[in-house]
């Protein structure tokens, strides 16, 4: 078997795996991330850490690279010189434009495996002549991240001329492959080209110089003001180191500042255990003193648990401490669990100890229950002792019936 056959299987391997729903959706990381976070974090001018160690473990389940993190190794590296060269294949433009998605796929990875202008035109030529859609954003992925390895200012050009998603998942795809080689100017160019605060460019940035400085990425993601541009970055930092192990994802999310971007990391952490090992994640929760980042470790696993068990997580979050932790703990139960199964979870309710604050509770029910059952809704809402919070809620689900009663927004005459 010649290496052109033994690449071509292997990709179309990865790309089958991926399109039978074995893959995750983010981008994965490669061992080098973990060297740099070490080797490059100044421990000097980091928060303190907190204490916070969780329980011995077993082997935790780490996340397959996906296709197209595949296709990004052979644009970056390149794997053979003879898998598909276009002056030399007759045929590239018929598996370019086939309808099989397989054999496209393959067509344009080894078409743009080691990119030029020739290659861009022929790739940009083939995409524009798909049908729209969905269908075709590996594709799109693909031939953005090349054109942004070759000329990242006009691939960016043309992603302005896209319309919807085209245009967010390439200029994406671009910025990442442009922060892997030069994330200097790819920065420069995101600030000079666009205005505003929640700048869509930094997240493509920071996906792509995770791969060479995890604390760099990671700086630039703590400098971006609040709102969805720095909480998809977060995430997506979050899910690279996570892939590293479980103890790279504590060390991060313990140095990074301390407010919500650590509660999100700590959150996310914690339902990340609880999907591979409820009991160690409970252990965990248990072992926290009353904290903010215990709420937010406690929010993600009781949401979980509750997902898995919701009668176990009932009798978890009764028996917590009383506090934040456990408040927030009994919103995340009742809300799953009204979700299935709304008189389990009144019945859960009714049976709670004499003193237990039960707002958290009857609020998550309330919301769930006020558009099905709007009557009792608002008996459950009437039940509250916060007083504020009773006119509140009494206030919405009264809204409720009275929109349900008359949809066009009059009364009758």
């Amino acid at each position: 078997m010649n290496k052109a056959l033994a690449t071509a299987i292997w990709i179309l391997t990865l790309i089958t795996a991926y399109w039978m729903g074995l893959e995750h959706d983010s981008g994965q990381s490669n061992n080098s991330v973990v060297a740099s976070f070490d080797e490059n974090m100044d421990e000097s001018t980091l928060p303190e850490k907190n204490n916070f160690v969780l329980p011995d473990k077993g082997r935790t389940p780490r996340p397959m690279e996906i296709p197209f993190e595949a296709a990004v190794s052979v644009i970056e590296k390149g794997i053979s010189e003879d898998l598909i060269e276009p002056s030399e294949n007759p045929a590239l433009a018929i598996k370019l434009g086939s309808s099989h998605p397989l054999e496209r796929l393959e067509a344009f990875i080894g078409l743009l495996k080691e990119p030029n202008a020739g290659a861009i035109q022929t790739a940009l030529q083939a995409y524009e002549s798909l049908p729209g859609g969905p269908g075709r954003f590996s594709e799109l992925k693909i031939l953005a991240f090349a054109w942004g390895k070759v000329d990242p200012k006009a691939a960016l050009a043309w992603s302005q001329k896209q319309e919807h998603w085209d245009k967010h998942v390439a200029s994406g795809t671009i910025m990442d492959s442009w922060a892997r080689k030069d994330a200097d100017s790819a920065i420069t160019w995101a600030k000079e080209n666009f205005e505003g605060e929640e700048n869509p460019y930094f997240v493509g940035i920071i996906n792509g110089l995770a791969e060479s400085s995890l604390p760099r990425a990671t700086d630039l993601m703590t400098e971006l003001p609040y709102g969805r541009v720095r909480g998809r970055s977060a995430h997506i930092l979050f899910e690279k180191v996570w892939n590293q192990g479980e103890e790279v994802a504590l060390h991060w999310a313990e140095h990074l500042p301390e407010g919500s971007l650590q509660e999100f990391a700590y959150g996310e952490l914690g339902e990340k255990v609880a999907r591979s090992n409820i009991s160690r994640a409970v252990e965990w929760v248990d072992s926290m003193e009353d904290s903010s980042i215990k709420s937010a470790v406690s929010e993600d696993v009781s949401r979980e648990m509750a997902r898995q068990n919701p009668t176990d997580a009932g009798e978890w979050v009764l028996q917590m401490s009383a506090g934040e932790s456990r408040n927030v703990a009994m919103q995340e139960v009742a809300k799953v669990w009204a979700r299935k199964d709304p008189t389990a979870t009144a019945e859960w309710i009714n049976q709670f100890p004499e003193g237990t604050d039960a707002d958290p509770a009857i609020e998550a029910l309330v919301r769930q229950i006020r558009k099905s059952d709007p009557q009792e809704a608002l008996i459950w809402a009437a039940s509250l002792s916060n007083l504020e919070q009773r006119k509140k809620l009494i206030a919405e689900t009264e809204a409720v019936i009275k929109a349900q009663k008359f949809p066009t927004g009059r009364n009758s005459r």
